[in-house]
């Protein structure tokens, strides 16, 4: 039973929308139907009893006012024989009987004891209605307590339920036959207030599956009517409009590494063909060496660009928190920029405190931000320039400052600078590597350990970079680094 519960509730939940929806709207007419048969029935049948009782009462009030009329007119008349006169004048005159109240029986004195066993010895003060079977008949009894000719007596009026029951029946039947037509009227009802309903979607997943890479300037239709679907429609927009956008520079960023590798490469072939067709001293092979190996790293910078595309959107959730001294890695990053930096006659100084300047992080990306704000630092500040590199740390912060004394960056770009793809409208553009991810990817790396870098720069007179790092661990260590000094 538990399994066959379990196969229908997952074809259920296997099915469109809109057989759900025809399913519910099904389900939620047969329940109102059934809801609204039962108290109709229910109301009708207490109206017509109610009716019923009201008919009795009114008898009974007729009875005893015909009883004091004719004691007035008629008082030699004995109330047998008005009871008599009253049964043969009176619809449904045999069904009342008065007994005293000991239960013997006043009238009619014929009567056998069998046929009302209704009777209630107990007494009739108030006004009780019964329904009983009388001659195989359903019937209402009411018993009531009254005095005639100053006798108390227990008067039972009788009424045949066969009209109420009937009507009652007919109502009954007219329900279970319309039962069947209703619901195969709410199916197709269901049915088309769904196929309505879903219109809207339908038509968005048309315009969704026309969406390519190659038009995605196309968008979904958005309804009229300000509900779900709209606001559906509005977010697929949206995201279509992130993800035109992610294309196209991406797509930009490929046309350039393209053509940027292309370029290296032919320089690369060529000056290797060249070296081979002719024979040469050693200064000019060295000359050779070194344009393919400048060309070499060019390709790299770009291959390592791309790699760190691939990762760089799922990297934060590799991150590795480690307590890190912040100023063995900045050692660490600025004796390996030392030669490139003395290569270009660039003066690279850095200050780093005496005491460790412990942080929370991933060792491999910390130095990876490290050195792409070395590396730009150095890539564009001209010959003859200084970079510096300072450590510092105060209350629940620790960072490091990154300054150079190159081109700088105008106001207007310094809020683009660390958007994936972007460039500066450099004039060493042309010779400088680079895809514009650098900066975007410090920026990720920081984000990723919950730091702050930021930017302050002057066109022409250098810019400085500013790294902060929460620090979590200060505490700890330095209580492990005075205890390690007192031992």
């Amino acid at each position: 039973m538990a399994r066959g519960t379990c196969l229908l509730a997952n074809s259920i939940h296997g099915l469109p929308i809109r057989a759900k929806l025809t399913l519910w709207y099904l389900l939620v007419v047969f329940a109102a139907t059934v809801l609204f048969g039962v108290i109709s029935y229910g109301v009708l049948h207490f109206a017509l009893f109610q009716e019923k009782k009201t008919h009795l009462v009114g008898r009974e009030e007729r009875l005893i006012r015909l009883l004091e009329e004719n004691r007035s007119r008629q008082p030699e008349l004995s109330l047998e024989a008005q009871l008599r006169n009253y049964a043969l004048a009176t619809h449904e005159g045999n069904m009342f009987q008065l007994r005293r109240l000991d239960g013997t029986v006043l009238f009619p004195l014929d009567v056998k004891e069998t046929d009302w066993k209704f009777a209630d010895a107990s007494g009739c003060a108030q006004r009780q209605f019964v329904v009983v079977s009388l001659a195989g008949e359903p019937a209402m009894v009411m018993c009531h307590q009254v005095a005639l000719d100053g006798v108390s007596v227990r008067l039972y009026q009788g009424g045949s339920l066969r009209e109420e029951m009937d009507i009652l029946r007919i109502y009954r039947n007219a329900l279970l036959f319309l039962l069947p037509g209703l619901l195969i009227l709410s199916f197709f009802c269901g049915y088309f207030l769904s196929r309505r309903a879903m219109a809207p979607v339908d038509r968005m997943t048309r315009a969704a599956l026309g969406i390519g890479v190659g038009n995605l300037s196309e968008r979904v239709p958005v309804p009229v009517a300000r509900d779900e679907v709209r606001q559906l429609a509005e977010a697929w927009n949206q995201l279509l409009g992130r993800l035109e956008g992610a294309v196209s520079r991406l797509s930009q960023f490929s046309a350039d590494v393209s053509h940027d590798l292309r370029t290296s490469i032919t320089v690369i072939l060529a000056t290797a063909q060249l070296a081979l067709a002719h024979q040469r001293s050693e200064d000019e092979y060295r000359a050779d060496l070194a344009r393919i190996a400048e060309e070499c790293c060019t390709a790299a910078t770009l291959l390592d660009a791309l790699l760190s595309i691939v990762r760089s959107e799922n990297f934060i959730h590799e991150v590795t928190f480690r307590p890190i001294d912040l100023c063995t890695l900045v050692l660490s990053g600025c004796r390996r920029v030392e030669d490139l930096a003395e290569a270009k006659g660039i003066l690279l100084d850095w200050s780093l405190p005496a005491q460790p300047v412990m942080i929370e992080g991933d060792e491999v990306l910390i130095g990876r931000l490290l050195g792409i704000l070395l590396d730009n630092a150095i890539k564009y500040t001209p010959e003859g320039g200084e970079v510096r590199v300072d450590v510092f740390s105060g209350g629940a912060e620790a960072g490091v400052l990154v300054c150079d004394t190159g081109i700088g960056i105008a106001p207007g770009e310094q809020r683009q600078i660390f958007e994936r793809y972007y460039q500066g409208d450099l004039r060493e553009r042309r010779t400088q590597p680079g895809c514009g991810l650098g900066l975007s990817i410090a920026r990720w790396i920081a984000d990723a350990h919950r730091a702050r870098i930021t930017l302050a720069s002057v066109p022409e007179q250098g810019s400085t970079f500013r790294v902060v790092f929460p620090v979590t661990l200060r505490e700890q260590a330095a209580q492990e680094l005075e205890a390690s000094v007192a031992d």
